[in-house]
C-alpha cells in the first residue's frame, strides 16, 4: 500500500530551485533512503513533508490526503514523525520528561484541565508516562529514565530523539542523518533499532551519508542532485549507477 506520495514537488529560495519536479513514493512497512550531495535539497524536502515550509508547487499526499500547507502539529498529528540533524532535546529535561513532551500530541485534555489539576489531568499524565517509558524501553532507554538529557552519551541522545518522535504514533518516521557523529558501534546498534522499528509496521524514510548504512538497510534509494531527481532503485542498481557514481559516491563525503 501507498503510504505517501510527491507530485512535481517543486521549492523555490528567491530565483535558487532548491527541488524541481520531485516524484516520490514511499510504500507501507518499507525503509527508503534519500541521499545526495550537500545543498542537494535532501533538508528541504523533509521540511516540506512536515509543513516546516510549504512547496511553490506540486502536491504531496499521505494515506491519499493532501497535506500540503497545513501546520506541523496538525500534519503531526495525522502520522509524520521526524528527528533532525541537530539534536533537538530539552537539555535540563529528564529522558522520560522529553519523552512525554512527545506523547503530548495525542493528548486529549484542554487547557483548563491541567491549569486546576482535574482528576482526567492526572489520569492522561499517567497514562502518557506508562506509554514514555514503554517506549523508553523499546529503544534501551528505560534506565537511564531520570537522567538529564543532556547527560546522555551522544548515541543515547540520538536514541531518545527518535523515542520521542516515536511517542507521536507515526505511521511515518523521517531520520535525518541518525548516525552522524557515531562511532561504528553507536551505528550498528542505530541500524539494528532502525530495523526494529520497521517490524512495527513503521515506514521510515531516511537521509544518511554513511553509505555502508544506506546499502545496508533501505529497501529503496532515492537519489537527489541540485534538487533534481537522479536516480531511484535498490541499494544494488543504486552502486551501479553511472549518474550517481558521478553526483554523489565518487564525489566528496560531507
Amino acid at each position: 500500500m501507498l503510504l505517501l506520495e510527491t507530485k512535481s514537488l517543486c521549492k523555490k529560495f528567491g530565483g535558487l530551485s532548491a527541488l524541481a519536479d520531485v516524484n516520490f513514493k514511499i510504500p507501507q512497512g518499507e525503509i527508503i533512503s534519500l541521499i545526495g550531495p550537500n545543498g542537494a535539497g535532501k533538508t528541504t524536502f523533509f521540511n516540506l513533508l512536515t509543513g516546516v515550509t510549504e512547496p511553490s508547487s506540486g502536491d504531496i499526499f499521505f494515506s491519499g490526503e493532501r497535506i500540503n500547507g497545513f501546520s506541523p502539529h496538525w500534519i503531526t498529528a495525522r502520522g509524520i514523525a521526524r528527528t533532525f540533524q541537530n539534536i533537538r532535546l530539552f537539555p535540563n529535561m529528564t529522558a522520560l520528561e522529553n519523552g512525554m513532551i512527545g506523547r503530548h500530541c495525542r493528548t486529549r485534555n484542554e487547557v483548563l484541565s491541567a491549569l486546576f489539576r482535574t482528576p482526567a489531568f492526572y489520569r492522561e499524565e499517567s497514562e502518557i508516562e506508562k506509554s514514555a517509558k514503554e517506549i523508553l524501553s523499546f529503544v534501551g532507554l528505560l534506565p537511564m529514565g531520570n537522567v538529564l538529557a543532556k547527560n546522555l552519551p551522544y548515541g543515547d541522545q540520538r536514541k531518545l530523539e527518535i523515542a520521542r518522535a516515536l511517542l507521536t504514533e507515526p505511521r511515518l518516521l523521517l531520520l535525518d542523518e541518525p548516525t552522524a557523529g557515531m562511532n561504528p558501534s553507536e551505528s550498528e546498534e542505530l541500524i539494528l533499532l532502525i530495523e526494529k522499528i520497521r517490524q512495527q509496521g513503521i515506514s521510515i524514510l531516511l537521509i544518511e551519508h554513511q553509505m555502508r548504512v544506506v546499502m545496508g538497510i533501505s529497501d529503496h534509494i532515492i537519489v537527489l542532485d541540485h534538487g533534481i531527481k537522479i536516480a531511484e532503485g535498490d541499494p544494488h542498481q543504486i552502486q551501479t549507477n553511472p549518474d550517481v557514481i558521478e553526483a554523489y559516491l565518487g564525489g566528496h563525503h560531507a
